[in-house]
């Protein structure tokens, strides 16, 4: 059964909220660390990740890797500005994300209409997702920046707010 967006609240309860909360904070999956935290029985906090599995609210777990052991990666960022056309976010949104070593594409508000995210391991490969950006149907140009230091980059953090809200 999918889901939609707007049916959160009857997707998820508080305690549920406190599960996906204990799962940002710990940064772990095991049943029993989050009961502990939470309060509740393991097989309860089981069940209540199934539920929202088979709601299609909670889609898999993601491994967060320590940056400090990621050698040599090179994170840029890169400001695009379309070709202003009948669905063009959508469309242009799509094809910059299949474009291999894009993590996030965001449409925005402002000069810009895209805020892209980047990740690679050489210069070379950088060059060539510019350049691909670049030739994408529907983008009039692109202005990259390469990050020198990642002061803070935390996707669970972010994915906390937006699943759990900021009670």
């Amino acid at each position: 059964m999918e889901t939609k967006a707007t049916d959160y609240n009857t997707i998820i309860d508080e305690t549920d909220k406190k599960i996906l909360e204990a799962m940002f904070d710990i940064k772990d999956t095991n049943l029993q660390s989050l009961a502990d935290r939470v309060g509740i029985s393991k097989s309860t906090v089981h069940n209540r990740l199934k539920k929202m599995r088979d709601a299609n609210f909670l889609q898999g777990i993601i491994p967060i890797i320590n940056k400090d052991y990621v050698d040599n990666q090179i994170t840029a960022i890169s400001l695009i500005k379309a070709k202003y056309g009948p669905e063009y976010a959508e469309e242009v949104g799509k094809r910059i994300s299949k474009i291999k070593g894009v993590w996030a594409v965001y449409f925005v508000l402002g000069i810009n209409d895209f805020v892209v995210l980047i990740r690679t391991k050489t210069k070379s490969e950088l060059e060539q997702i510019v350049n691909e950006l670049s030739k994408t149907e529907g983008v009039e140009r692109s202005d990259t920046t390469i990050a020198l230091k990642i002061i803070k980059e935390d996707v669970g953090e972010s994915l906390k707010y937006a699943s759990v809200g900021n009670e």
